[in-house]
């Protein structure tokens, strides 16, 4: 209930919140923020083991060719998640665990090879199918690695920093941004029994960390393309352009400099 006083009369009324109440902030350290979350993991009745050591996150990080973020290191030190859902990473095969880290990735290729997606960053669309995944699959090599929390959702390797947001990734590429960080994305999880009025970390993100590649996706949808004015050329001509852009590419122009170039090529 709150109080209004109007003409000198105290006079109460129920207000109603559109929202519900933000959880209180509580300085906690990561390490602390861990082991409460892991807590609450055991008190959902999610089997939780001992935490990764040391030994056993150089494996993992040498073998798969990524580091895992500090936040979900930290979490992942504390106790590691064999619930279903979760990544095992102890006991699962070297095999399943590839697979996992490379869904984001060829969900994206799926989209390329049905035409339903290309980057306007990688240039024009070949016209050729295989091309045009080889090209994807160059591209996206370089892009941030997408680690696996829970199902399809995923936090980037980098930049290596405590913060990164949470990323939704289905298996037909599409990707959508699910929470600021980690802390948002366990607070609404629904397989914790403790959500409402739980402590937020002080040190919560309150708005989205931008991540090549998958911030963009996020925020155009994996079905947005954006069309050049050389998509309507004949075959010749569209691949005489193409072979021009990779040239000035690999000559170390900038991509806004040569589509600059290739514009006024075409008298625009």
């Amino acid at each position: 209930m709150a109080t209004a006083i109007v003409n000198g009369t105290n006079t109460s009324r129920t207000q109603k919140n559109s929202r519900p109440p933000r959880p209180k902030l509580a300085c906690f350290s990561f390490a602390a923020y861990a082991k409460t979350l892991v807590d609450n993991l055991k008190s959902s009745n999610i089997p939780v083991s001992d935490g990764l050591s040391d030994f056993e996150f150089i494996s993992i990080e040498s073998t798969y060719n990524f580091t895992f973020p500090p936040d979900l290191r930290t979490i992942l030190q504390q106790g590691l998640p064999i619930y279903l859902g979760f990544p095992n990473w102890r006991c699962s095969s070297p095999q399943q665990l590839q697979i996992l880290l490379s869904l984001p990735v060829l969900s994206v290729l799926r989209k390329v090879s049905q035409r339903k997606f290309w980057h306007p960053s990688w240039g024009p669309e070949p016209q050729d199918r295989d091309r045009a995944l080889d090209l994807a699959r160059t591209f996206l090599t370089r892009v941030p690695v997408l680690v696996p929390i829970y199902r399809h959702y995923y936090i980037p390797a980098s930049p290596n920093l405590a913060g990164n947001p949470v990323f939704y990734v289905d298996h037909d590429g599409d990707v959508r941004l699910l929470s600021f960080d980690l802390a948002g994305f366990f607070r609404e999880a629904e397989f914790l029994c403790k959500r409402s009025g739980a402590d937020e970390p002080a040190w919560a993100a309150t708005s989205a960390r931008k991540i090549e590649f998958w911030s963009d996706m996020a925020d155009t949808g994996a079905d947005t393309r954006e069309c050049c004015w050389w998509d309507c050329m004949n075959g010749e001509q569209r691949e005489c352009l193409e072979d021009v852009f990779w040239r000035l590419r690999d000559g170390g122009w900038r991509e806004e400099e040569v589509k600059e170039m290739m514009m006024m090529m075409n008298g625009e």
